[in-house]
């Protein structure tokens, strides 16, 4: 799966949050709160995505990002980032994306203030050559750490690998 650490967000993100630390930044760089989510082709060798013009989306119930590309030509990369507000609450939703050999690797992020998981609930859509092929929602659970940071709490999703399956034709 794709490797980041989410440095980036958290300083941007542990900002607003006040940490007591004087650097601003009290989460450890070494997080893995993001949920790696894997689209795999069904009909092809290793789940590489056969060729085609994809559009993909992700969406929670806050935010959502779609995004096309053609394979082979493209590597269907994505670094995305945006805002979003929830009634009083305020957080931010980061998405990386990219195609390779063993089909579209993701990470999806979710913070609200000093909480960094992945969302409650998300879905996963893909369409191929303009038709709609798979449509997955996922609702994964989460730990706290046994060592808490002093100031964020990274949330580390439980359970099996997240798989969106794009059936064979």
């Amino acid at each position: 799966m794709l490797q980041r650490t989410w440095l980036l967000g958290l300083v941007l993100a542990a900002a607003p949050v006040g940490c007591n630390k004087s650097s601003g930044i009290c989460m450890n760089a070494g997080c893995e709160a993001s949920v790696p989510v894997v689209v795999v082709d069904d009909g092809q060798p290793g789940g590489r995505l056969r060729a085609g013009s994809y559009t993909f989306r992700v969406a929670t119930d806050y935010a959502e990002k779609t995004w096309s590309c053609e394979l082979p030509a493209e590597d269907c990369a994505l670094d995305f980032f945006t805002d979003f507000e929830d009634g009083e609450d305020s957080g931010t939703l980061s998405i990386m994306g990219r195609a390779g050999e063993t089909g579209l690797e993701l990470e999806v992020l979710e913070t609200r203030g000093n909480i960094w998981s992945g969302p409650a609930k998300f879905v996963v859509a893909v369409e191929r050559d303009g038709a709609p092929v798979v449509e997955e929602t996922f609702e994964p659970r989460y730990e706290e750490p046994l060592v808490p940071d002093a100031c964020a709490v990274c949330l580390k999703r439980k359970g099996g690998d997240l798989v969106v399956h794009v059936p064979a034709e």
